[in-house]
């Protein structure tokens, strides 16, 4: 009875942590198009920081998404 209450407990504990993975993907390249292809932070950042800190974020985000279908798998 009580490795069924475990059980349940690790298996809502991993959708939890990929649910919030995929959020975060999707904040990171967001972000990433938001920083690269917005005029949102024209007023901040010359364009040459824009677009290269919108591809690293874009690239953390794919690595991000790659990291989590590879750890799900398992």
């Amino acid at each position: 009875m009580e490795r069924d209450v475990e059980t349940k407990r690790k298996t809502g504990k991993k959708i939890i942590f990929y649910v919030f993975g995929v959020l975060m993907v999707c904040v990171y390249i967001g972000m990433a198009y938001l920083m690269t292809f917005s005029s949102l932070f024209e007023q901040w950042f010359p364009s040459v920081i824009r677009y290269a800190v919108g591809t690293l974020l874009f690239l953390y985000g794919i690595f991000r998404g790659y990291r989590l279908v590879k750890d799900s798998e398992q």
